[in-house]
């Protein structure tokens, strides 16, 4: 998960996606931030790097302000992206609420009506749209999402689970049960190692490369497997200081082998959170 592909003017997206696949990556995701009106032509050639890589682009995310109308910049950009073919198969939304005093009192109505004229967009340019629950955020937790969903009933809209969005909020334990509740169900797996910047949730997490930090996310590869989970898994890369090339390596590796064998038992794990 690519967070810094629109921060810097400077950076050298192909160079990165060179990185990314020498690590033994498949695909990276991509996130253009800041998303100004200049940059939107950078998202009709956004696969164009990942493929001279061989990479696929398995999606793009970006969120919607439910603070905010429809037609706000931030919020009309977001439809732009949807209307634009980036070649992505999903776009993942979340929704946060930038002014906490004009936060919709339907809140699943509000959410619904923003996602309505989206699904349009993606029927049309045959791409699915993933509900991402990002803690602190109104839409928050797996579950939630997945009432949307529901309530919704469109063939292109599904959700994700976070593993760090959900450990900022509750325990190692409970992030484990709540993804098995869902595990059959999810369109994406979005992980990494995580660390809560409090003892104790609700916490925001820092993130690093799936084998370090304090969740113990082989069981979390346990649910998955026990699900038969086929989809993607998406290491989140979001505020990675270092050597990237090595963190790349260290993740991809540690994936592959988390995938494949159970968690052996932590003293952390039962006590974590």
């Amino acid at each position: 998960m690519e967070n810094a592909l629109f921060a810097d003017p400077a950076l050298d997206w192909d160079g990165r996606c060179a990185s990314i696949a020498a690590a033994g990556f498949d695909g990276v995701y991509a996130v253009p931030y800041p998303l100004t009106g200049d940059e939107m032509p950078r998202l009709g050639v956004l696969g164009e790097a990942p493929a001279r890589h061989g990479l696929r682009l398995a999606g793009v995310y970006a969120n919607i302000d439910l603070s905010l109308p429809p037609d706000a910049p931030w919020n009309a950009r977001v439809r732009r992206l949807c209307g634009i073919p980036t070649g992505a198969p999903r776009v993942e939304l979340s929704f946060k609420c930038s002014d906490p005093a004009a936060l919709p009192p339907a809140l699943d109505d509000a959410i619904a009506a923003r996602l309505e004229p989206l699904l349009v967009l993606a029927d049309r340019h045959e791409f699915d749209i993933t509900l991402f629950h990002h803690s602190f955020y109104p839409l928050e937790t797996a579950a939630h999402a997945a009432r949307i969903v529901r309530r919704l009933g469109h063939p292109r809209l599904g959700f994700n689970f976070s593993a760090a969005h959900s450990y900022a909020v509750c325990s190692a334990m409970e992030t484990a049960a709540r993804l098995r509740a869902c595990a059959g169900q999810i369109a994406s797996f979005n992980v990494c190692g995580c660390r809560r910047s409090a003892p104790r949730p609700p916490a925001k997490c820092v993130y690093f490369p799936p084998d370090e930090g304090d969740l113990d996310v082989r069981l979390l590869f346990a649910v998955l497997r026990e699900a038969d989970y086929r989809g993607d898994v998406i290491v989140q890369g979001h505020g990675w200081r270092g050597d990237l090339p090595a963190m790349l390596r260290r993740s991809a590796a540690a994936c592959r082998m988390f995938g494949k064998t159970p968690p052996c038992p932590r003293r952390d794990v039962a006590t974590a959170g």
